[in-house]
């Protein structure tokens, strides 16, 4: 069957749907009427189990035809403000063959789409809007950036295209009325399995029209930017994603319990990007793309296989000019995309007080550093600990879960419970010279923050709280004056 006849048939489907909906509503009201007119009691009893599936079916109608505003959600840029973004944008529309967006977003996702507001299941269009994820223009090269922008507008430069709307909005709906009824009566239950018959019938339509018209805008993409920018654009953008949820949850939100978030997200994560530490474990995901298992019901066919497809294919050259970053092609590049990504930032986050990096490493590893401290002190002062130490009771100090064999000798025992002692001594120690203005956490996207002490806690504070440890504190005390160790006391 060809890409259009599956779309037409798509389309006919789901226009059938509002009619199974309006029939199976007739067939209830008809016999709710009967059973009333029968016996009243029968009819309520009947009506309470029968207007729960209605109400349901009733929504779906008429979710059928409305769209749902996506909010503009993001960064609108205009031309005045971006004018070679929209001149690139308009040029990518025009060698695919389709009319340009009428606005553009720049969104905090590694992601980019064309979304459509239509009438007439999907075949009126009213409104095109274009998202681009800020993430795709801090580590795409031009000839990689165009490729995906001409992947995505790809998918409405022709007449089978035009249905891609209605399809998806298609399951939507019909996955919304078969989730509906999944929790009403057993007369919901039955219905429910009559539309899920629908619905599966439906998504395999939809999927290899779906399917189809991902490996037609791959080669779109790679008409306007090249054969090769293409496929390694498919790898980039995996390995963009893996690179950005680590840039979330290790850097981004670290000094979230301090009471920080990031003022300059896309100026870290273009550093993390280009920090060569990462370049093995990137390189990893480029050359293997994350397998995700592809049912017969995805809208997407595995990456792989689309980067297969694309290099079975004439050649396309890439266009001279393309290794250069995307993010030359933005004007104010480094502000416009951490505007753009702070429209992703939560209510919450927005309390939060903006830092620069080196503010927010060094805050938020202090911060931690004092929380650990005052639960390891409990009560007790610094000079407290250090008198345990001196009478040799190293399990005052040590980790109270840390569980020393029965059999563990006197020696296995020191040096068990030394380790921790010696951890958590330390924990203090530093958190207690950070308060005092001589220790500091400087940024570092290799590893964890790392600790910069002043003279002469650099050269002599190991040594101390090894000599510590044994019972030996004299060193250690001797540092602490300067240090002010006190001021640490639940």
């Amino acid at each position: 069957m060809k890409n259009s006849s599956r779309a037409l048939l798509a389309v006919i489907l789901l226009a059938g749907f509002p009619i199974l909906v309006l029939v199976i509503i007739a067939a209830i009201v008809v016999v709710e009427v009967w059973a009333i007119r029968d016996s009243p009691s029968i009819g309520l009893r009947l009506a309470i189990i029968a207007v729960p599936a209605v109400y349901v079916l009733l929504q779906a109608l008429f979710t059928i035809e409305r769209t749902h505003d996506d909010g503009g959600s993001g960064l609108p840029v205009t031309p005045e403000a971006q004018p070679e973004l929209w001149a690139l944008v308009r040029e990518l529309a025009n060698a695919v063959g389709t009319r340009p967006p009428d606005e553009i977003y720049l969104v905090p996702q590694v992601n980019a789409a064309v979304l459509e507001q239509t009438q007439w299941l999907g075949l009126r269009v009213t409104r095109r809007r274009l998202f681009i994820g800020a993430q795709l223009f801090a580590g795409l090269r031009i000839d990689q950036f165009r490729a995906v922008l001409g992947h995505e507008l790809a998918h409405y430069s022709n007449r089978d295209t035009r249905f891609g709307g209605a399809t998806y909005r298609g399951r939507q709906t019909i996955g919304r009325v078969v989730n509906g009824l999944n929790g009403t009566s057993w007369f919901g239950r039955m219905l429910r399995s009559l539309f899920h018959a629908y619905a599966k019938l439906y998504f395999v339509v939809s999927m290899r029209v779906s399917r189809d018209q991902e490996l037609a805008a791959d080669a779109a993409a790679a008409r306007v930017a090249g054969t090769a920018a293409a496929s390694s654009a498919l790898r980039e953008i995996e390995a963009l994603a893996l690179l950005w949820r680590f840039f979330l949850n290790t850097y981004a939100t670290m000094g979230w319990t301090a009471g920080y978030v990031p003022a300059r997200l896309a100026e870290g994560y273009r550093q993390l990007l280009a920090d060569d530490s990462r370049a093995v474990e990137i390189d990893k995901v480029r050359q293997n793309p994350p397998q995700h298992e592809v049912s017969r019901y995805d809208s997407h066919p595995a990456t792989l296989e689309r980067i297969a497809v694309l290099e079975a294919a004439p050649v396309v050259p890439v266009a001279e000019g393309g290794e250069r970053s995307a993010t030359e092609i933005l004007h104010n590049a480094s502000a416009t995309l951490d505007e753009a990504l702070l429209t992703g930032l939560s209510t919450e986050a927005r309390r939060k007080k903006p830092a620069d990096w080196p503010t927010l490493v060094d805050a938020a590893t202090r911060h931690q550093f004092s929380e650990n401290a005052t639960k390891i002190l409990g009560r007790r002062s610094l000079q407290d600990l250090l008198d345990a130490l001196d009478a040799g009771k190293l399990a005052e100090l040590a980790d109270p879960g840390l569980k020393v064999p029965a059999g563990a000798g006197a020696r296995a025992r020191r040096e068990l419970l030394g380790g921790s002692a010696r951890e958590r001594l330390s924990t203090v120690v530093v958190s207690a010279l950070a308060t005092a203005g001589f220790a500091r956490w400087t940024l570092s996207w290799s590893g964890p923050a790392e600790l910069v002490l002043d003279a002469p806690y650099a050269d002599t504070l190991d040594p101390a709280l090894d000599a510590a440890v044994t019972g030996d504190t004299a060193g250690l005390r001797a540092l602490l004056p300067a240090a002010e160790p006190d001021p640490i006391r639940s």
